[in-house]
């Protein structure tokens, strides 16, 4: 993939950046804690976060994990849980931009860490 580009955000590509990492995919039929294991991914994430009046304010976040689920990120706000916002991730290989949810942010001393859990488009 090329790194010029932003690709829209699939499983599918979340999938071949982790293996071109050499990360290997886990085998979900397993139980475990989680559905999906995260692996450390820096980097930086753009974010598009709506607000009240139906308008998008933009902020920088640094990724902090990675799956084929969603992304960890450090952000210097709260979001509430549930949230739905645009966003892209940039990793040196490729950037994807797509939509995720909110799905945990805890206030770490003026730093949040948040969760978001990628929506993939399923008509594609």
């Amino acid at each position: 993939m090329e790194a010029t580009e932003i690709y829209p955000l699939t499983e599918q590509a979340i999938a071949k950046l982790l293996e071109g990492r050499n990360t290997r995919l886990p085998d979900t039929k397993g139980k475990a804690r989680r559905s999906v294991k995260r692996w450390p991914f820096p980097g930086t994430v753009e974010l598009w976060i709506p607000d009240e009046d139906g308008l998008e304010r933009y902020a920088l976040a640094t990724s902090l994990n990675l799956s084929l689920g969603g992304v960890g990120i450090r952000l210097d706000e709260s979001l509430p849980e549930g949230m739905e916002l645009a966003l892209a991730v940039h990793e040196p290989e490729v950037s994807f931009h797509g939509r995720a949810v909110v799905r945990h942010c805890t206030d770490m001393e003026g730093e949040c860490l948040i969760g978001l859990q990628f929506v993939y488009d399923r008509a594609s």
